[in-house]
């Protein structure tokens, strides 16, 4: 399961539930849209104006056959 959200300061932000979450399939996904790891927050991070992202993001882990839960 991932989370996908937006904030303030990190345009988009996906955080996987846990590492076995992240397989190849999601981590191509993930990296596709531009997001990188952040382990601070041990989450993957897309600095952005657009919140829009964040929704895109959710979809594309959806139709890949993800669980994902936004916020």
């Amino acid at each position: 399961m991932f989370l996908v959200t937006s904030d303030a300061r990190l345009d988009a932000v996906v955080a996987p539930a846990c590492a076995e979450a992240l397989d190849d399939k999601a981590r191509t996904a993930i990296g596709g849209a531009g997001l990188v790891w952040d382990a601070g927050i041990e989450a993957y991070t897309k600095p952005g104006p657009d919140e829009a992202e964040a929704v895109q993001i959710a979809g594309l882990l959806f139709s890949l056959g993800y669980a994902v839960r936004t916020r």
